[in-house]
């Protein structure tokens, strides 16, 4: 059955205001345009809707070809635009093996933004479970994601992709936890309220992670009430601003990110903190702030490790780096997977025919066999026949197991198939038309 995918994502191009008016996003929005595109396309269609923030794609499985245009006009208008000149540029299709490897890339996290990202695995489960209790899958869309789905894992475990910062607040959790090792149990202090502070801290605070489990959370910032607010978000307690410095001695990490025009942590207040610490572990300063919030002289005192957002920067692009040579062997295997998943759909489709115009031909003859000895043995009982019928329905499999391994062998094997397939139609009297549809391109 042909395979295909049409849609956008930012890797065509589609800027954010264009990704946002074709994303089936809201609650219920996916089942409904996947139900409605079902039933406009037709039997025998086989779909599976993927669309997040940044793609809407449209994978197919049908037995006819559907031309794109009139796929992507029904795309559309199941998402209420139907004057959509601004939106067509954006969209591409691929068929076949392309569609095949397009799938696999994205599962892998090859084609998102974040190189290497994992959400979009529990994104393609989501759209694939929404599909299939909509009754929109079928065998073939069916062996694609599951294919897809064991890809993915395959990749991120041989090549480790996913490890490493890709953002400014991940890097710097990851350097925290570099610097304490395992211990939770920590304590987090954090200057100011914005969004970046917000987003380093929950990296650090991630489930899962070392300091998800025991920390403790102290927000100040200049206006108490985002403090407060910020702090009832993860679960801390809000201090007011000018207290802080008292708070240096008890914190082992501090994160900074105020709009201060100049530092507001200074070297004489991390030495005063310093001696009312005595033997505790290290002190880590996160800057993330520009103009700077901690005095560079902080990163000289013993037992403090100071790093800044171009610090930051510089790990988040050597992690990046890491990741592309990573993602080099996760492309290999992507095309290698995706090869032999298209030539196992081609090799199924080119046998069907011939495995199930052979089996048709030893049924219809067991089928007259079974009704002369009706006629020849009137007095067995319903009972009996069935064990004589399932006797020879055993008989049929046995003798039709051999032949099945054989012709899937010469499908999956495009050398010399057609004339292996004619060989098999003429000893087997099932027909001289040979039949190859196409899966791959």
């Amino acid at each position: 059955m042909p395979l295909s995918v049409i849609g956008l994502s930012h890797n065509t191009g589609a800027p954010v205001d264009i990704r946002e008016r074709v994303a089936f996003t809201t609650p219920g929005a996916a089942e409904n345009a996947l139900v409605g595109l079902r039933d406009a396309l037709g039997p025998g269609i086989e779909c599976v809707l993927v669309s997040t923030c940044n793609r809407t794609e449209l994978y197919l499985a049908s037995a006819a070809d559907l031309p794109s245009a009139d796929v992507l006009d029904l795309l559309l208008s199941t998402r209420g635009l139907t004057e959509a000149e601004q939106v067509r540029p954006y969209f591409s299709e691929r068929i076949g093996h392309r569609a095949i490897e397009h799938l696999f890339r994205v599962g892998a996290g090859l084609d998102s933004m974040i190189l290497g990202e994992t959400d979009i695995v529990r994104q393609i489960k989501e759209s694939y479970r929404i599909a299939a209790d909509q009754g929109c899958c079928g065998k073939t869309l069916n062996l694609l994601f599951h294919e897809a789905l064991r890809v993915a894992k395959r990749t991120r475990s041989e090549t480790d992709m996913g490890r490493g910062a890709f953002s400014i607040g991940h890097a710097a959790a990851e350097v925290a936890r570099n610097i304490f090792g395992g211990e939770s149990g920590r304590t987090v202090l954090l200057l100011g309220a914005g969004k970046m502070t917000e987003t380093t801290a929950r990296h650090l605070l991630a489930p899962g992670t070392a300091f998800a489990g025991g920390s403790s959370v102290v927000v100040a910032n200049r206006t108490y009430d985002r403090a407060v607010r910020l702090a009832e978000t993860l679960g801390g307690q809000a201090i007011r601003y000018d207290v802080f410095p008292e708070y240096l001695a008890k914190a082992d990490i501090v994160i900074a990110s105020t709009a201060a025009p100049r530092p507001i942590v200074s070297r004489e207040m991390v030495e005063n903190a310093l001696k009312h610490r005595r033997h505790r572990d290290p002190l880590f300063f996160i800057d993330i702030a520009v103009p700077r919030d901690i005095e560079a002289a902080v990163g000289d005192l013993p037992g403090v490790f100071l790093y800044n957002i171009d610090d930051l920067k510089q790990l988040v692009e050597e992690d990046m780096a890491e990741r592309r040579t990573r993602a080099a062997r996760a492309e290999q295997i992507v095309r290698e997977e995706a090869l032999s998943f298209a030539r196992r759909l081609q090799a199924t489709a080119t046998a069907t025919p011939i495995l199930t115009a052979l089996r048709a031909n030893h049924h219809a003859i067991i089928a007259a066999e079974v009704a002369r000895l009706r006629q020849r043995l009137p007095h067995l009982s319903p009972e009996e026949w069935k064990v004589i019928e399932a006797s020879f329905t055993a008989v049929e499999n046995k003798l039709l197991h051999g032949p099945t391994v054989r012709i899937k062998e010469y499908a999956a094997s495009p050398d010399h198939a057609a004339a292996k397939f004619a060989t098999v139609r003429e000893l087997f009297d099932i027909g001289t038309e040979e039949e190859h549809p196409e899966v791959a391109s």
